[in-house]
């Protein structure tokens, strides 16, 4: 039997993800990590469904019935018939506002939206999975983004994944320091201020300049990230620059 490469190919993963974005089905979820476009593809879904969810919580103002009912006191209309109008008015809220998310796929976020809503989404999840771990798949993901670790600091990534950042697929790594697991993410092509702080739900992140983009390294005030600016800025070495 020959060997199995990818259990899901694009096309059939785009057509579940359509169906069940929130899917636990095994080769589905091999798949949402296994080259960038699915990734991307799943990253994009994942916004979209927060949003959505977000645009169906609106609530019906208390007094909308009232009010559209006053405008028609010379035609009295039964509250029934207003229900109806109101609840068209908010399918058809909901479906602008769903255009709208799809848009806003299109605007590049400010970073420090960006690194506090990244973080947010499975920032805990992925310190804890990597915890006693050693990756095994760093060159092989950043390889596909012209990248490479130096030997030493990659000794101490414990998880590594592709990720979407604000221009595209970048990485979101574990990396443990001695004062326990930090966050971080790698964005290709974003430009930011070197050395920049960020403060967020009781996390902080230093914007730390690449050659090849930037990264945010995340932990909590404790861990003081700052410490570890200048090890990060010459650990990730663009692939062009030699092995």
């Amino acid at each position: 039997m020959g060997l199995r490469v990818m259990s899901m190919n694009f096309s059939e993963f785009k057509q579940q993800l359509g169906a069940d974005p929130a899917s636990q089905d095994a080769d589905f979820l091999r798949a949402r990590e296994s080259a960038p476009e699915f990734v991307e593809a799943a990253a994009q879904a994942d916004q979209f469904e927060r949003q959505l969810r977000a645009a169906l919580a609106v609530r019906e103002p208390d007094n909308l019935l009232k009010e559209l009912a006053a405008l028609t006191e010379e035609k009295p209309v039964t509250r029934s018939i207003w229900r109806h109008y109101a609840v068209a008015a908010g399918v058809l809220l909901v479906v602008a506002l769903a255009g709208i998310t799809w848009r806003m796929y299109l605007v590049e976020p400010s970073i420090d939206k960006y690194v506090a809503g990244h973080y947010a989404f499975d920032g805990n999840e992925l310190l804890a999975s990597g915890e006693g771990q050693v990756a095994g798949n760093i060159a092989e993901v950043l390889e596909t983004l012209s990248m490479r670790l130096d030997p030493d600091f990659a000794a101490t990534v414990s998880f590594i994944k592709f990720c979407q950042t604000p221009l595209g697929i970048g990485a979101h790594l574990v990396v443990n320091t001695p004062t326990g697991a930090v966050t971080v993410l790698f964005m290709p092509g974003v430009d930011i201020k070197d050395g920049q702080m960020l403060e967020f739900e009781g996390m902080q992140a230093q914007l730390v300049s690449v050659k090849g983009g930037a990264v945010a390294v995340i932990g909590t005030p404790d861990q003081q990230v700052s410490d570890y600016h200048a090890v990060v800025q010459d650990s990730f070495v663009p692939l062009t620059a030699g092995a």
